[in-house]
């Protein structure tokens, strides 16, 4: 066999281990999960796991359309560190609201308003006054942040209500409600990003944000709709979590913003071009949600956890700027 030949296979080797190193680690850790605690496959746990997948796919989908429209230059990019927060402070307004026996149709317009407005003010400071995105949503999430700890006074605030026994206790067809939600919102963003116009003109903005603009599309208008988008999704997601904690608790945006941007980043790692996307963000939210919950079930101490989670971060950034590169 000729050199040539050798390299050839080589490099349809690396090929094919980059194409799907993804599916590759999420199988094999799934079995280690399944071998060292057989509970780990039982049918509840693995509902559990959906369950839980579905507050983390949403929200992070919305993350996904702001890498999409954005791009994924680190400091250019588009990236939102306030959706942790958004998610919360839409749990914390629901629940106080609920707490307050306020009418549903009043709760619900309450919360679109508050969400619309906080995507609203993160595109305005990030396409109108040009700050950068990571600065503009830092500085959003401690705005929101010190929100949610006014009006929830720094203690969780606990509710009962029927919507929220649905969507946390009630299933159709074996699958919790939650799940259904978190099914039909990717439904709705899938078809939204690739079977539609506006899906072209997202992905046109954020590979070249030039020659997007020379074709007619308006960048600056897209973009701000990416961070509107994206708002609402971390609404529908905070109205989930409040209903499977049957109320609110201070600091779950803190905690979810490291699962949140690792789902969206890692996206890319299930695309043949090495980019974010829907499919590869719910696969994701699937992985993060089963390495949470392996863990859980081996017990292994919580730092090893978040110090697993950063290096699956780092190697999702390798992996992808790698693979592009190589596609370039």
């Amino acid at each position: 066999m000729t050199q040539l030949a050798v390299n050839a296979k080589s490099l349809k080797f690396t090929n094919i281990l980059f194409k799907y190193c993804g599916y590759i680690i999420f199988i094999v850790l799934a079995i280690v999960f399944s071998i060292i605690s057989p509970s780990f496959l039982q049918l509840q746990n693995i509902l559990n796991i959906l369950n839980q997948a579905s507050v983390l796919g949403i929200v992070a989908s919305g993350m996904t359309i702001i890498l999409i429209g954005g791009g994924t230059h680190v400091i250019r990019g588009g990236i939102d560190l306030s959706l942790g927060n958004n998610l919360a402070i839409s749990s914390v307004i629901i629940t106080y609201l609920i707490s307050k026996n306020y009418s549903f149709l009043v709760i619900i317009g309450i919360s679109v308003v508050c969400s619309l407005f906080i995507g609203f003010i993160n595109s305005f400071m990030i396409v109108k006054l040009k700050i950068i995105p990571l600065l503009a949503t830092l500085s959003m999430m401690y705005l929101l942040q010190g929100t949610e700890l006014l009006i929830s006074g720094n203690k969780p605030i606990d509710v009962s209500n029927p919507i929220f026994q649905f969507l946390s206790s009630g299933s159709f067809l074996f699958l919790p409600s939650s799940v259904w939600v978190f099914i039909l919102v990717e439904i709705i963003l899938y078809i939204l990003l690739n079977k539609s116009a506006f899906g072209n003109w997202i992905n046109a903005v954020g590979g070249n944000p030039e020659a997007a603009t020379i074709s007619g599309i308006n960048v600056k208008f897209i973009l701000s709709l990416t961070y509107i988008i994206a708002s609402i999704s971390a609404l529908i997601a905070g109205v989930l979590a409040a209903s499977r904690l049957s109320g609110s608790v201070p600091g779950i945006g803190d905690v979810m913003l490291f699962d949140i941007l690792l789902s969206a980043y890692m996206s890319a790692i299930f695309s043949h071009t090495s980019v974010p996307n829907i499919p590869g963000t719910i696969l994701s939210a699937l992985f993060v949600e089963m390495l949470t919950n392996g863990f859980t079930l081996i017990n292994v101490p919580t730092y090893w956890v978040y110090a697993v989670k950063g290096v699956l971060i780092l190697m999702a950034v390798a992996i992808t700027t790698t693979q592009q590169r190589r596609l370039n």
